[in-house]
């Protein structure tokens, strides 16, 4: 097959990381494309490229946004030249409005990363985004909770579930330095260390993660918050910063997450809501220790205890108290079995067989 992947860019983000991920295992097979739409000579804006295996194909629209009405023409003029069997797209689903009506030898393919009223931004749209994926564009859903929010916004039962998938995580040549690096975080040989792996926003909640282990450093529990994504010193967020206790450690972006991943105890997300976050799934295969709140797909990774701590709700309180049975309880954690869990759910050629499945049964 001839497959088109179209995504905003690639960014440090998670949907963008995973979309390398799968063009990169959808190359072994089949003829891809990656058509990204903004610049990619703007700031941050390219910062998975180079990880795309030689046999995609890369195209860069130059785009000022993501939703540049100069775009959906641009990109309509790639799909027409290309002629590809597949357009798939991560991006908004307006980008597939005009090739799917003007170019009808393709099958069009829309992924959605977020809970569906998430990803719809103005309500009115709501009839005519039914209409998209009733007559015109197959809904593919990152998690049974992001299905479930796509029924109930469009009343339509067509979507298919793909749950994400992340192509195996390793260290890099800076593993020791890392080691080092955190050593020197540690107050003491017994310190454990919590990894937080998200760009600074509302969905992620981080207000909550802060404020969390700001009580834990005045109850003085021997742990460190060491947190990893960009936008954490905006005008917005830099408050958690001024106001963190010095058990907290901001370390900006970082392209060896998995370094930091292995040198610490537990994997932790504060979200208010989610699709199914890569970060999680990096962390569970390499067997690091999850501790989470129950937003969007996060309870299908982590159906029990024995595959981490899940807080019962996204209560101050209870988080607090997740954290403390994690730190109570976790030396009988089993991580051989998070690792088995990944690699039989959420491995990356184990999510791409389902998309060529998907892709298939439409043809």
């Amino acid at each position: 097959m001839r497959i088109l992947e179209v995504h905003y860019s690639t960014a440090w983000a998670g949907a963008e990381r995973f979309v390398v991920d799968l063009c990169n295992e959808l190359s072994v097979k089949h003829e891809v494309y990656l058509c990204t739409l903004v610049d990619d000579t703007l700031p941050g804006k390219s910062y998975y490229k180079t990880e795309l295996f030689p046999a995609v194909q890369y195209i860069n629209l130059k785009c000022i946004s993501g939703m540049d009405t100069r775009g959906f023409v641009r990109l309509y003029k790639v799909i027409k030249e290309i002629k590809p069997d597949i357009v798939h797209a991560h991006t908004d689903a307006l980008n597939l409005w005009l090739p799917s009506l003007l170019y009808k030898k393709a099958k069009y393919f829309h992924t959605i990363h977020s809970l569906a009223e998430k990803r719809q931004y103005k309500s009115w749209l709501t009839p005519i985004y039914q209409h998209f994926y009733k007559s015109h564009i197959n809904a593919i859903c990152i998690s049974k909770i992001c299905k479930q929010s796509y029924t109930e916004l469009y009343h339509l039962n067509n979507a298919i579930q793909i749950d994400n998938g992340r192509s195996q995580i390793k260290p890099s040549k800076n593993l020791k330095s890392v080691e080092e690096e955190i050593k020197n975080y540690r107050k003491t040989d017994q310190t454990k260390v919590f990894v937080h792996v998200a760009r600074c926003s509302e969905p992620k909640n981080e207000p909550l993660l802060f404020k969390t282990f700001c009580r834990l450093y005045k109850e003085d529990k021997d742990c460190i918050l060491l947190v990893i994504g960009a936008n954490y010193d905006s005008p917005e967020y830099k408050h958690l910063l001024e106001d963190a206790t010095p058990n907290i450690h901001w370390l900006g972006l970082k392209n060896n997450v998995c370094d930091y991943l292995i040198n610490s105890d537990f994997f932790i997300l504060s979200s208010k809501w989610e699709g199914l976050p890569i970060s999680l799934l990096e962390a569970i295969s390499i067997g690091i220790i999850p501790i989470c709140t129950p937003a969007g797909g996060i309870p299908d990774v982590i159906k029990d205890k024995s595959l981490g701590y899940l807080s019962p709700n996204m209560d101050e309180e209870d988080f607090y108290r997740t954290i403390i049975d994690a730190l109570e309880t976790s030396e009988y954690f089993n991580r051989e079995k998070l690792i088995e869990h990944f690699q039989e759910n959420y491995s990356m050629k184990h999510c791409a067989n389902q998309y060529i499945q998907a892709f298939l049964s439409r043809i």
